[in-house]
C-alpha cells in the first residue's frame, strides 16, 4: 500500500458468524470478480513454476526425493549455493545518479547519497542477501519498491521489501511483468486479522484458500480461527488520450473487497489516485531472476540446473554406505548337523569352540561383501567436481586444493574461469538494482513534500558507512498536473568487499601515492587513510588526487601573494611610506 489507510465503521459480524453478501456497488463487484479470475488464472498457468521453486527449498535443506534412508545427504550443491550468494553479496551494487542536463549536476550528486541512504534505512544489505538467496535457489528474488508513510517518525520514506517468489503472482503469458495483466501478492493470514485491520469488511471476509498453503502455514494458526488469503492486486488502466499508463492496486481477502485506490473504496482518496498509485505507471516490483527463462516470468535457480547431479552423488554415496555396512557384518554359512553350534558361533565373546571332525572348512564358511569398484568413488569425487566447475564455484576460487594442478599459471586460469560466470550473474542482477534504483527516484519525485528537505549528516552509502559531505535535497516540484521525469540516468558501481579485492584496492592507492611522490606532490596522509577506510574506485582516487593538486597550486598561488605583499611593504617603508604602507600590508595579509 502507498497510503496509509483511513479506518472506516463497518458492519459487525453476527453472533452465529454467518456471511452475508458484502454491500458493493457495480464497480466494486466487477473489480472482485476480474480480480480472482486473473488470480485464479494465474495460479494455474504459474503452478509448475511455484512448485519447482518449493521443490528447490527442499533440496536447498537436503531433502532429496532419492534420498537414502541410512546414507547421509551430500550438501555439494548446497555449499556451492552458499559460495554463488556469498560472491553476489560480496559484489553489493550502489548506485550514482547521472546528471541528464548540466544544471542536475549538483543535485544528481546529492541524489546518489539520498539513495544509499534510503536502502541502508531500508536495510538493503539484508534483503540484497534474501534476494541472492531466493535468486539462486529458486530462480527468481522479488524486491517491491514502496512508499512506507510510517518511516522517518510518519514523514514518510521510500523503502523496499523483499518477498518471497512462491507467493507471487504474475501474469504467466508474459516474459515481462509490466506486459502483463496485473501482479498478485498473496498473504497467509486469518480471518481475525484481516478484520481487525479493516473493521469496515468485519462479517464480509470469508475462510479462503486462495492460494496454496504449505503445512507449516496452515498449523500456524489457532484451531478456532479460520484461515484466508489477502492479495494485493496491481493492475494497469491504460488513458489513450494522454497515452499514459496508471497504475491501481486493491486489497481483497476472502472474496471481500478491502481497498481500492481506483474506486475510493476502504478509506482511499479517489481523486489522490486519479493519475494512479504511482506515476512511473509501473509495478512496483523488481525481479532478480538467476537465470532467464524465454516467455515465462520467472527465472531458474541451481537448483534447477544441479538437482539431478546431486541425485547421482546421493546414489553413489549410498552405494559405499552400504557397502560399509555389509562388509562389516560377517555371515556364516553352517551344514545342518556338522556338530557346530550356530549360536557358539554368533557369539563373539567365544573365543574357543568346540566341534568333532577334521577341517571346519568342510561345515561352514564365512563370507564378507566384497568392496567396491574404485569407479564408484572415483565417479561421485568426478560429478562433485563438475559441479563446481559449471557453476563457477571451483576448488580454487573457494580456497581449496584439488584437480592435481599445482602451477601457479593454471590456478590463475581456472579462478578466472569461475570469477567469469559470477560476472555474468552479476551483471544481470545489476541491472536488475537499476530498475529498482530508478523507480526509488520516481516515488521520492512523487511522495516527497514540496520543499521538504532532507539532511543526511556525512553522506551514507548502502552498508551504512559515512560519507565526507554534507548533503541537504528538496524535493522537486511537479509542474502543473504533470510530474517531470527525474533528470537522471542511473549507473550502477559494485562494492567488493572480500578481502582479496580490498587488498587489490590498497595496492593500487599505494601505486598512486609513489606516482604523486615521486612527482613531487604528495598526497596527505589523510587523504590517503580517508580512502582506505572508504569505498574506493579509480574515480573517487582520482577526485582525491586532483583535489589535493588544486589545493596544493591554491597554497602555492597565495604563498607567492604573500611575498609579493612582504616585498611591496618593505619597498614602501623604504621610500619613505612609514605606518601607512605598513598598515595596507598587514590588512591585505
Amino acid at each position: 500500500m502507498a497510503k496509509r489507510r483511513k479506518n472506516a465503521a463497518g458492519t459487525m459480524r453476527r453472533e452465529d458468524r454467518s456471511l452475508v453478501a458484502q454491500p458493493l456497488g457495480d464497480a466494486e463487484k466487477r473489480l472482485v470478480r476480474r480480480a480472482y479470475e486473473l488470480f485464479e488464472r494465474f495460479q494455474n498457468g504459474l503452478a509448475e513454476a511455484h512448485e519447482e521453486m518449493r521443490q528447490a527449498r527442499r533440496i536447498r535443506a537436503k531433502h532429496m526425493s532419492e534420498q537414502s534412508m541410512t546414507a547421509p545427504a551430500g550438501n555439494t550443491l548446497g555449499s556451492c549455493m552458499d559460495s554463488v550468494i556469498a560472491d553476489q553479496v560480496d559484489n553489493l551494487p550502489e548506485a550514482q545518479m547521472l546528471p541528464e542536463r548540466e544544471e542536475t549536476a549538483q543535485s544528481a550528486e546529492e541524489m546518489s547519497d539520498v539513495v544509499s541512504y534510503v536502502l541502508y534505512q531500508a536495510g538493503w544489505p539484508g534483503k540484497y542477501q534474501t534476494l541472492m538467496e531466493d535468486a539462486v535457489v529458486t530462480g527468481t528474488g522479488v524486491a517491491q519498491v514502496f512508499w512506507d508513510e510510517e518511516a522517518e517518525d510518519g514523514a514518510g520514506m521510500v523503502n523496499v521489501l523483499a518477498w518471497h517468489p512462491e507467493d507471487f503472482y504474475p501474469d504467466p503469458a508474459a516474459e515481462s511483468i509490466q506486459d502483463g495483466r496485473a501482479c498478485f501478492k498473496a498473504t497467509h493470514t486469518t480471518v481475525t486479522w484481516v478484520e481487525e485491520r479493516y473493521p469496515h469488511a468485519r462479517g464480509y471476509v470469508a475462510s479462503d484458500r486462495a492460494a496454496l498453503w504449505d503445512e507449516e502455514a496452515a498449523t500456524a494458526a489457532a484451531d478456532d480461527d479460520e484461515r484466508t488469503t489477502l492479495l494485493e492486486y496491481w493492475y494497469k488502466r491504460y488513458d489513450a488520450q494522454s497515452r499514459r499508463t496508471r497504475v491501481h492496486m486493491a486489497l481483497l481477502a476472502g472474496g471481500a473487497l478491502l481497498y481500492s485506490t481506483e474506486l475510493g473504496f476502504g478509506g482511499a482518496d479517489k481523486e489522490e489516485y486519479v493519475e494512479g498509485v504511482y506515476a512511473h505507471g509501473q509495478y512496483p516490483f523488481t525481479l532478480y531472476k538467476y537465470r532467464q527463462v524465454w516467455r515465462r516470468p520467472f527465472g531458474t535457480g541451481m537448483a534447477h540446473d544441479y538437482s539431478r547431479t546431486q541425485e547421482a552423488i546421493d546414489r553413489y554415496i549410498q552405494y559405499i554406505d552400504d557397502n560399509a555396512r555389509e562388509s562389516s557384518v560377517q555371515r556364516h554359512f553352517i551344514r545342518r548337523g556338522s556338530g557346530v553350534n550356530p549360536e557358539d558361533v554368533a557369539d563373539m565373546r567365544k573365543t574357543i569352540i568346540e566341534w568333532e571332525g577334521s577341517d571346519i572348512r568342510e561345515v561352514m564358511q564365512t563370507v564378507q561383501a566384497q568392496p567396491l569398484s574404485g569407479q564408484v568413488y572415483q565417479m561421485m569425487t568426478y560429478l562433485a567436481d563438475a559441479m563446481k566447475q559449471d557453476c563457477g564455484q571451483n576448488q580454487f576460487l573457494r580456497g581449496e586444493a584439488g584437480l592435481g594442478v599445482t602451477a601457479a599459471s593454471a590456478i590463475q586460469a581456472l579462478q578466472d574461469a569461475g570469477s567469469k560466470i559470477t560476472r555474468w550473474h552479476t551483471a544481470i542482477f545489476k541491472d536488475a538494482f537499476r530498475e529498482m534504483v530508478e523507480q526509488i527516484i520516481w516515488v521520492m519525485s512523487e511522495y516527497l513534500a514540496p520543499g521538504r528537505t532532507l539532511r543526511i549528516a556525512g553522506g551514507w552509502d548502502s552498508s551504512g558507512q559515512m560519507r565526507e559531505r554534507l548533503v541537504t535535497l528538496i524535493a522537486p516540484d511537479a509542474e502543473g498536473d504533470a510530474l517531470m521525469r527525474p533528470a537522471y540516468a542511473v549507473r550502477v558501481d559494485v562494492r567488493k568487499s572480500n578481502p582479496l579485492q580490498i587488498q587489490a584496492d590498497n595496492e593500487f592507492l599505494q601505486q598512486v601515492v609513489d606516482v604523486c611522490a615521486k612527482a613531487g606532490e604528495p598526497l596527505p596522509p589523510e587523504a590517503v587513510v580517508r580512502l582506505m577506510e572508504g569505498y574506493r574506485t579509480k574515480a573517487s582516487v582520482l577526485a582525491a588526487v586532483e583535489e589535493s593538486s588544486a589545493m596544493r597550486r591554491e597554497l602555492e598561488r597565495l604563498r607567492q601573494e604573500n611575498e609579493a605583499l612582504r616585498g611591496g611593504n618593505a619597498q614602501g617603508i623604504g621610500e619613505g611610506g612609514g605606518a601607512l604602507g605598513l598598515a595596507a600590508g598587514l590588512n591585505a595579509l
